[in-house]
């Protein structure tokens, strides 16, 4: 089997421009491109008919974490609003299947909070601590459609490994 890599995270949003607006100006995303889909592979692709959607395609100006970003677009985080058909909305528990959150990698999680919180962001709980198993601070959030985020705090320790009972690997 050949390697498996990660391309892109797409989200779905309700308002494309405040949702830009957020990841670009307040997170610190960068914007690689405006996509816009309308009709054809993207119909066959979804098995829908009819569909339109616009994007915009961003990146985390640091890359990921242990790696640097390359001079290509490598990894993506894609933003995605339907045209047609408009997206049902509703947010589901924080512990609901299926969910899932983002986790994005910071220098200082007190200090992004505080930034967050000035700017009215929806925020799970302060910065939690992590220790035992390493150290570091975490937080969860929102973003304006209620799509659950994580900053993680890099730099400030390290993830020991650890076997749990239940562990087969």
């Amino acid at each position: 089997m050949s390697a498996i890599t990660i391309d892109h995270i797409a989200i779905m949003v309700s308002d494309l421009e405040k949702s830009l607006q957020f990841y670009r100006d307040i997170l610190g995303m960068e914007v690689v491109s405006p996509e816009e889909h309308d009709g054809g592979p993207i119909d066959e692709m979804t098995r829908i008919a009819d569909v339109h959607m616009r994007e915009y395609r961003l990146r985390p100006p640091g890359g990921v974490n242990g790696h640097t970003r390359s001079a290509e677009h490598g990894f993506t985080f894609d933003l995605i609003q339907w045209i047609n058909p408009q997206s049902p909305h509703g947010r589901q528990p924080i512990h609901h299947v299926p969910s899932a959150h983002i986790c994005f990698g910071v220098e200082d999680v007190p200090a992004t909070y505080e930034r967050l919180k000035a700017a009215g962001v929806e925020l799970v709980s302060p910065p939690v601590r992590f220790s035992g198993e390493g150290e570091w601070h975490v937080l969860f959030f929102y973003d304006p459609d209620g799509n659950l985020l994580e900053l993680n705090e890099i730099g400030t320790g390290q993830q020991e490994p650890h076997q749990y009972s239940w562990s087969t690997v």
